[in-house]
Parts: C-alpha cells; sequence; structure tokens
C-alpha cells in the first residue's frame, strides 16, 4: 500500500461530513477508518456539536476515533474525556444574566458536561433544535439556576454574528475571564472561554501523538473551522462552504451532500 502524505485527519460534521439531512454513509466511512488505521492515521472529528450529541453520531467507532466537542472545549480519546475547558461558574452565571439583562431576544442553551439547560419557556422552533443537538438536555425555569454541580462548557444563542461580537466586546470590557464567540455548526452562535477552538484542540492532539501540522489534513466549510484550517498542511474547504474559508483552505473537496470529505480521503487511500 502506497504511504499517504498525513498522520492525522480532522473533519467538521455539519456541512461537512454529514450532508443536509444529517447523515453520512457509515459503511463507507468503516472503510475508509479501516484503511487510515492500517497506515497509524488518526481521525478527529472536531465540532461544535456536544459530546453527548458525537458518541450517538459515532456510536459504533468511538474506540477508534478521537473527538473535539463544544469548538475544542472537550478532548476525547478512546471514548474517555482527557482535556476540558470550562468557565468557572461564577463566570458562568455572569455570562448568562449579562445576556438575558441585556439581550433578552435571545434565545440559549447552557451546554455543561453533565446536561444541557435550556429555558421552559423558550420558543418552539428553538427548543425542537437544540433537543436534536443536546440528546442529554434539560429545561429549566431560569438558567440563573444552572446546577453547580456542573461545569459550564458554552453557550449557545440564536442571534447575528454582528450581535455575538457586540456581546464579546462588552462583556470583556468588563471581565478578566474573557470569553471568545464564534458560529456554531447550526446557524447559531457559540461562546466559549477565550482562546478555546478547534485549532488549539486539534494542536493538543498534534502534540499527544507527536505529528506535526504539515502532516495534518483537515476539512471544513465554516469560519468556525478557520483555525483548524490554516493549521493544516492539507486543508480542504468544502464546496458548500463560506467564501471566507475557500479563501484560506489550500483546496476544495466536493459538498457534504455528495460525501466530499470520503470522496477525497479516498482517493488518497487508492
Amino acid at each position: 500500500m502506497t504511504p499517504i502524505p498525513f498522520k492525522a485527519v480532522a473533519v467538521d460534521m455539519d456541512g461537512t461530513f454529514e450532508d443536509d439531512n444529517k447523515q453520512f454513509d457509515h459503511y463507507r466511512f468503516e472503510q475508509v477508518l479501516t484503511k487510515l488505521r492500517e497506515q497509524k492515521v488518526h481521525f478527529i472529528v472536531s465540532s461544535g456539536r456536544p459530546l453527548s450529541r458525537l458518541r450517538q453520531d459515532f456510536f459504533e467507532f468511538l474506540d477508534r476515533i478521537d473527538i473535539i466537542a463544544d469548538n475544542g472545549s472537550i478532548l476525547t480519546k478512546d471514548n474517555q474525556v482527557i482535556a476540558r475547558h470550562v468557565f468557572t461558574y461564577k463566570t458562568g452565571i455572569k455570562l448568562v444574566n449579562f445576556i438575558q439583562t441585556n439581550y433578552p431576544q435571545i434565545e440559549i442553551v447552557a451546554s455543561g458536561l453533565d446536561s444541557a439547560y435550556l429555558n421552559k419557556r423558550a420558543s418552539t422552533n428553538f427548543k425542537k433544535l437544540m433537543h436534536f443537538f443536546y440528546p442529554n438536555i434539560d429545561e429549566i425555569a431560569n438558567l440563573l439556576d444552572l446546577p453547580t454541580s456542573d461545569s459550564l462548557t458554552k453557550l449557545t444563542l440564536s442571534c447575528s454574528s454582528e450581535l455575538a461580537n457586540e456581546i464579546e466586546k462588552k462583556f470583556n470590557a468588563d471581565n478578566t475571564e474573557r470569553i471568545h464567540c464564534t458560529t456554531s455548526g447550526f446557524d447559531n452562535i457559540d461562546i466559549m472561554p477565550v482562546n478555546v477552538n478547534k485549532g488549539q484542540g486539534i494542536k493538543f492532539f498534534l502534540r499527544y501523538f507527536e505529528i506535526e501540522p504539515e502532516e495534518l489534513i483537515a476539512f471544513g466549510d465554516g469560519m468556525n473551522d478557520k483555525e483548524m484550517i490554516e493549521l493544516a498542511g492539507y486543508s480542504y474547504a468544502m464546496e458548500n462552504g463560506d467564501e471566507r474559508l475557500k479563501k484560506i483552505a489550500k483546496f476544495e473537496a466536493p459538498s457534504n451532500n455528495e460525501m466530499g470529505v470520503l470522496q477525497v480521503l479516498e482517493k488518497y487511500l487508492g
């Protein structure tokens, strides 16, 4: 078998690895994953989705892949959490209160390590979408009553990127524990601790596996994939992806609805 020029693969989920129906070809992926492992190539799922959702998405592959969940907040190897980046409880509550007080029109999901939390009064459409992405979601009367036993990894907001930039700027101006806003995989905004992103999660795994960035192939479609795409020696933006990301990536892959990631990997694998 001809050696391939990379030792790790990193893929986004929504708009990249999965099609618009939130599905991927499990049989085809099984064949690709088997061949990658024969050449000792690591497969890393790097997503804005929470860990609970990704464990459902890849339930039959969990012992053969690595995961970056919540846009870099949680990392797993062999289905075990090996690193986490969370807000302090004080800052998490302060952030929720800041948004609810100043932007009451914004709907929020608070993602924790144990569960996710949604206001009971949230709109039906927002609830429906969030229940898909957060299988272990709890609806509570007040998000300021988040359980102290859980750790907050990120917030997901129903708002524009312009409004998110305003929230980030105003909150950071008055708080030492700073935040970072990015687009999520499902047309909302994610807020994480500052410097938490997919690129940092990938760097952690590359150090762990003793792999150079030039030996990484990465696939993405949105600007929350920017740091990951900038890092990779072999970087692919999806045909259906954000035009800004296409200008950063070295190559373009067929669309997510054509299983573009698998197409590219199959060509490398011969």
